[in-house]
C-alpha cells in the first residue's frame, strides 16, 4: 500500500510534501521512544560492540549533547556513534543482534564495497554507526547519505544511488568518560571534533540544525551511495 502511495504522489507532483508529513509522524514516534529507551540503546550497543573487539564512540549529535548538555540534546531522538574502519569485524552485527538490536539497513559506495554506515533499532530507538577512515592528510573522515536528489529511494537505490557528503575531523585517540551514568568513548580532542563539524559557535543550541547544515559544511562532495535493507 505504501509503495502505491508513493508512486501516485511522485506522479501527482506531491512526493516531497507527503514525506514531509511522514517524517513528522515518524519524529514524533522516534521521540516518544528515544525519551524511553535511548541510553539503555546506547549501553547495549556499546556492550555488544566491545564484547566483539569493536569500539564504539559517541559521534555528531550525540558528542555534541554529551560535551554541551551533559546528556542528549533535547530535540534529537535518535543516537549517533562511529567507528574507526579498522576496528569493524564481521561479528559486530551478529553481537548487536543478540543484544536486541534489529539491523535495518547499510549504506555502501558500490564501486569500492567501502562500508559507511549501518543503522539498528531497539524498542523504536535509531542509532547510526558512522565508520571513520584514515585520509591521505591523516584526518578522519565519513561519508553521510542524501536523500536523492528527485527519486523515492528504491528507485534511486535501483539507480543512480544516493548523493553522499563527507566530514572530516581531525585524528583522535578515544578513552571511556561518564556519561549519564555509564561510560562511552569519545574523542580526547572532542573539543576540536566539534569546531569542526559545528563552528565555531558549537556550544550555542541551535533547533533549526538540518542534514543540509552538514551539507554545508563539508568539504567534499562524496561518492554515490547504495543501501541495503534487512
Amino acid at each position: 500500500m505504501r509503495d502505491l502511495l508513493v508512486k501516485i504522489a511522485i506522479r501527482l507532483g506531491f512526493y516531497k510534501q507527503m514525506m514531509l508529513l511522514d517524517n513528522r509522524i515518524q519524529m514524533y514516534k522516534q521521540n516518544k521512544a528515544f525519551a524511553k529507551y535511548g541510553l539503555e540503546t546506547l549501553k547495549l550497543a556499546g556492550r555488544a560492540s566491545e564484547q566483539c573487539g569493536c569500539r564504539l564512540f559517541l559521534a555528531f549529535g550525540t558528542l555534541l549533547g554529551a560535551y554541551r548538555e551533559k546528556g542528549f540534546i533535547p530535540y534529537d531522538c535518535d543516537l549517533d556513534t562511529g567507528m574507526l574502519a579498522t576496528d569493524y569485524n564481521d561479528s559486530l552485527v551478529d553481537a548487536m543482534q543478540k543484544a536486541g538490536l534489529r539491523h535495518l539497513r547499510r549504506y555502501y559506495v558500490k564501486a569500492t564495497g567501502r562500508i559507511c554506515e549501518d543503522k539498528f533499532d531497539y524498542k523504536g530507538v535509531h542509532i547510526d554507526i558512522h565508520y571513520f577512515y584514515k585520509d591521505e592528510d591523516g584526518n578522519l573522515f565519513c561519508d553521510l547519505c542524501l536523500p536523492h536528489e528527485s527519486k523515492d529511494w528504491r528507485t534511486a537505490n535501483q539507480t543512480d544511488g544516493f548523493p553522499g557528503i563527507i566530514r572530516t575531523c581531525p585524528d583522535a585517540t578515544f578513552s571511556k568518560q561518564p556519561f549519564m551514568g555509564i561510560e562511552c568513548y569519545m574523542p580526547d580532542n572532542t573539543k576540536s571534533w566539534l569546531e569542526t563539524l559545528y563552528g565555531e559557535h558549537f556550544m550555542t543550541p541551535d533547533p533549526k540544525w538540518s542534514m543540509g547544515d552538514h551539507q554545508r559544511r563539508s568539504q567534499t562532495r562524496g561518492e554515490r551511495l547504495y543501501r541495503i535493507e534487512y
